[in-house]
């Protein structure tokens, strides 16, 4: 794809404003927005509020052939200009990668929460049904027939996400499956994708910031996005959003919804049984007939992710075999792992919300109802501000003795965010004490139980870094230091 067909597709869409490429003409080797990233023969997009015009001229040193920008730089390069180069992005990528999507069957996944569950549950299933040729792109990590592909965020830039998308198909994957989230529906990073299937999980309050969603209605309404981009939509009735959620899919070719309570659905869940360990139900639907499936993922709230990843399964044709061993199988690391050190229970889990925090504590309430309950967890900076009230809230209630520390405190004072957080743990009058050191927190932590306690280390799941001042700092992970921190002897 030249510059001039580049030009063209920008024209025809209503997006070219201004045309500075004269009689030059190229076809661009590569397509990005970073400019460290730039190899020569790159078309370089200007993107971001807080673009300088010192990257593109970074990308000119390193050999971008042109770029594509809202505004004129005084850089000496032929260019495009765009009224909305977000709007643009996902266009050129689309078509620069031959329209990637078209050529296996893709699987898009939004919620508040239970994405990555989910994800992984329909990626055991796709791992069964074709001999582990599918693609999967999730908060943790995108794999490609087993093999691991560099990403960024959870819904990668259209840029980029194009680029995977393409490797997938140059790999030979069957099927597809990728978490979509708010922002990457908002701001258009998905825009055009074709998806087979677009699943709605649930929707509660967060990503309410001045960096995410001004307010709760922009983060639903960015929601809805996912039904009217896919052929086959899929909604959990179960959650109090489900009617607008399906209002919003008008223009969806086809809709099947999942409940746990509403024998009408099209995929049904009845005869649940929860473990310490997992779960089983059994599934009716318009397709199958008493079908028993198992999870190893405790929690009931993983049953209706599960009954989503079935009804896109058998949409996509996979039969009932296929989907129970990989049910069965499915496993997501950082999300309600389970494990023990000299008889401390140690529950290593993502939760980074009030909804989430609430759920973690009936699953240890249920199962450990008599142990004391201890929580080490902090809140992100610059995102979500309701968090640390709401994440407090629960503590405050519920644990026995609480560890505040540092999660990712990015651009922000770590002291200013444990202050906020720490107004409703002083409100509830809950034992507890500040630590910014995650794996001291950590150690301190494990030092206030004895055999038979339960210590819940909350917010960061399957992370190995920290967000500190625009910087990932390596970081071990909450499993590998309270780990470490049972065996080295720590004062406080």
């Amino acid at each position: 794809m030249n510059l001039s067909e580049i030009r063209l597709l920008l024209t025809r869409e209503g997006l070219l404003k201004k045309d500075a490429l004269g009689a030059f003409d190229t076809t661009p080797l590569a397509i990005g927005c970073d400019s460290k990233a730039v190899t020569p023969g790159t078309l370089f997009f200007c993107k971001g509020v807080k673009f300088k015009e010192a990257y593109l001229s970074d990308a000119a040193a390193r050999g971008a052939c042109a770029y594509l920008s809202e505004i004129e730089y005084d850089v000496a390069l032929p260019h495009l200009l765009v009224t909305d180069v977000r709007k643009a992005m996902p266009l050129v990528a689309r078509e620069f990668y031959r329209r990637p999507d078209r050529q296996y069957p893709l699987v898009g996944i939004t919620g508040t929460k239970g994405k990555t569950s989910c994800a992984y549950q329909l990626g055991a299933i796709f791992d069964e049904a074709f001999g582990g040729r599918y693609g999967i792109i999730s908060t943790n990590e995108a794999l490609s027939c087993g093999q691991s592909r560099k990403k960024s965020g959870t819904t990668p830039e259209a840029l980029e996400l194009y680029g995977l998308l393409h490797g997938f198909a140059e790999d030979g994957v069957r099927a597809a499956v990728m978490e979509v989230s708010s922002q990457g529906l908002q701001y258009d990073r998905v825009a055009g994708v074709d998806f087979a299937v677009g699943i709605y999980l649930n929707l509660s309050p967060d990503h309410i910031s001045p960096t995410e969603h001004k307010d709760f209605e922009e983060y639903k309404t960015a929601k809805k996005k996912m039904l009217t981009l896919c052929r086959t939509g899929i909604v959990n009735l179960d959650d109090e959003h489900a009617k607008d959620m399906i209002d919003a899919a008008a223009t969806c070719p086809k809709l099947l919804t999942v409940s746990l309570s509403d024998p009408t659905a099209d995929y049904y869940a009845s005869d649940i049984e929860l473990t310490e360990e997992g779960l089983s139900f059994t599934v009716r639907g318009s397709d199958l007939q008493e079908e028993k499936m198992t999870l190893k993922m405790a929690g009931e709230f993983n049953i209706s992710n599960a009954l989503c990843a079935i009804a896109a399964a058998r949409t996509l044709g996979i039969d009932a075999d296929a989907i129970r061993r990989g049910l069965a199988k499915a496993a997501v690391k950082g999300r309600m792992e389970q494990f023990e050190l000299n008889g401390v229970k140690i529950i290593v889990d993502y939760a980074h919300n009030g909804l989430s925090f609430e759920k973690v504590f009936d699953y240890a309430d249920r199962f450990h109802p008599d142990a004391k309950k201890v929580v080490v967890y902090g809140c992100p900076g610059n995102k979500a501000l309701d968090r640390r009230t709401e994440m407090s809230d629960v503590a405050g209630r519920r644990a026995d003795y609480i560890v505040l520390t540092d999660d990712d405190p990015a651009d922000e004072d770590p002291d200013d965010i444990m202050d906020q957080a720490e107004e409703m743990l002083l409100r509830h009058n809950a034992d507890h004490t500040r630590i910014h050191d995650r794996p001291n927190a950590i150690a301190h932590g494990l030092s206030q139980c004895q055999r038979g306690d339960l210590l819940l280390l909350l917010g960061k799941g399957h992370e190995t870094g920290q967000i500190v001042r625009g910087q990932s700092i390596p970081y071990g992970g909450d499993r590998a230091c309270a780990e470490e921190a049972m065996n080295t002897e720590l004062i406080y």
